[in-house]
């Protein structure tokens, strides 16, 4: 088996991550680290230590944005708005064909348009067209 070039940096690394007591951002940030020096053979410890800060940002950043959109003050997730939506989901499956109800949980669950088109196996130009068409015909059929 081939050696590790950072083999130290590397032992350090998870080392860190086996001691800490909590999963948090710079836990994240660690596995971030230790995935680069394992796939880069050319990483430097600085590149390693960017890694580690650069996921640890954007697990603190997340971690905001679940609870801007979770907090109990958001009356948006009341139960009555809730059932409003599941039904408003089911008239909307019900108008759409089964590769376009795809492409709409696609985007509901955050899938870029790249991302989708990869699966459908389209150009992501063409998931932008047919969404704009779809959310077109949705809305005129609901006004």
């Amino acid at each position: 088996m081939e050696e590790l070039p950072h083999w130290c940096v590397y032992a350090r690394l998870q080392s860190q991550l086996t001691t800490r007591s909590q999963i948090d951002d710079y836990a994240w940030g660690l596995e971030a680290g230790l995935n680069r020096l394992l796939s880069e053979k050319s990483s430097t410890e600085d590149d390693v230590e960017r890694a580690i800060h650069s996921e640890s940002r954007r697990q603190r950043y997340r971690t905001a944005l679940r609870r801007l959109y979770s907090s109990s003050s958001n009356h948006a997730c009341s139960p009555e708005n809730a059932a409003d939506a599941r039904q408003r989901l089911r008239l909307i499956k019900g108008r759409v064909t089964a590769e376009e109800w795809t492409i709409l949980r696609a985007v509901g669950t955050g899938l870029k348009h790249n991302e989708i088109a990869a699966e459908q196996r389209k150009a992501p130009g063409a998931i932008r067209v047919q969404l704009l068409r779809l959310r077109r015909s949705l809305r005129a059929s609901a006004g």
